[in-house]
């Protein structure tokens, strides 16, 4: 999946999930400052590991307090794709050592 193409469908995503109302919320969840999102999709970035690792983190203690069990379980569910994301770009990073 392209980089612009992942970090759009994990904003939908989370948005969808009723975690963010807008871009701002979901660079601030993502740890970063509140342009971040922006920025980084105009530069057609990638998530950084941290930003992914944050970002699942956030999104697991928030689902702590989901009532709706379908909601619930895609809030896990996006949370493990990101950690596996992050694990990916570390293995990369590895291999260039």
């Amino acid at each position: 999946m392209g980089n612009k193409q992942f970090l759009d469908n994990i904003y939908n995503d989370v948005k969808a999930l009723g975690l963010v109302r807008n871009q701002c919320d979901f660079s601030l969840m993502c740890g970063r400052t509140a342009m971040w999102f922006s920025a980084i999709k105009s530069r057609r970035l990638h998530m950084t590991a941290d930003a992914a690792l944050t970002l699942s983190h956030n999104i697991r203690t928030r689902a702590k307090g989901m009532v709706d069990a379908t909601v619930y379980g895609s809030a896990l569910r996006l949370s493990e794709r990101l950690v596996d994301d992050a694990q990916a770009q570390i293995g990369q990073r590895l291999e260039q050592i």
